[in-house]
């Protein structure tokens, strides 16, 4: 199974509808977001969002199974990590780190799926989504960082770079369509 998880914080709820709306029906992959942001805002976000998607989306309950050709927001109030074989989500009160944490929804899938992870990390404050993107890249995954130019906050996509950890920087409208290739090339290959 193929994943991609998006992680974003200031701007995000903006370049999350570009970037979904854009993502075709076939996509061939679950979609996990990440988006720092109180528990309310997370509901509204994913009953806006639900709107301008081609594929479901619903707000993440815990013990959801994952599955392919679907998107789910994490809720702001918790941390996501992800359990194996069984592809089931598990959700945990977020507490001290940001919330929910990028780092930690990155590194549980990266474990999981290995090569088959697809980490994006769009405009945001901060440095959440280094330590996940190096995970997903010590397994074979690919990394996407949102470009300077589309960036709200440049600050999370930088970090992510500077650290060495992208394989490519895209301005906001060319995620979704390169992310339709990648998810290509994974299923053919798988």
């Amino acid at each position: 199974m193929k994943v991609i998880v998006v992680g974003s914080s200031s701007g995000g709820p903006r370049a999350l509808e570009d970037l979904l709306s854009g993502l075709p029906a076939d996509l061939q992959a679950a979609v996990i977001v990440i988006q720092h942001l109180p528990l309310t805002f997370t509901i509204s976000l994913a009953e806006r969002l639900s709107k301008l998607t081609k594929l479901p989306l619903t707000h993440m309950i815990d013990g959801e199974i994952i599955e392919t050709n679907h998107i789910y927001i994490v809720p702001g109030d918790k941390h996501f990590f992800i359990t194996s074989p069984d592809n089931e989500s598990r959700l945990i009160d977020a507490h001290g780190l940001t919330h929910p944490s990028i780092n930690m929804g990155f590194t549980s899938v990266a474990e999981c799926f290995g090569p088959e992870t697809i980490g994006v990390i769009l405009t945001g404050m901060g440095d959440d989504g280094t330590v996940g993107a190096k995970a997903i890249k010590q397994v074979g995954g690919k990394v996407l960082a949102q470009d300077e130019a589309s960036s709200v906050v440049f600050g999370m996509p930088r970090a992510v770079q500077i650290a060495g950890f992208t394989d490519e920087v895209l301005p906001l409208d060319q995620i979704a369509h390169r992310l339709g290739q990648l998810t290509r090339k994974l299923h053919d290959r798988g």
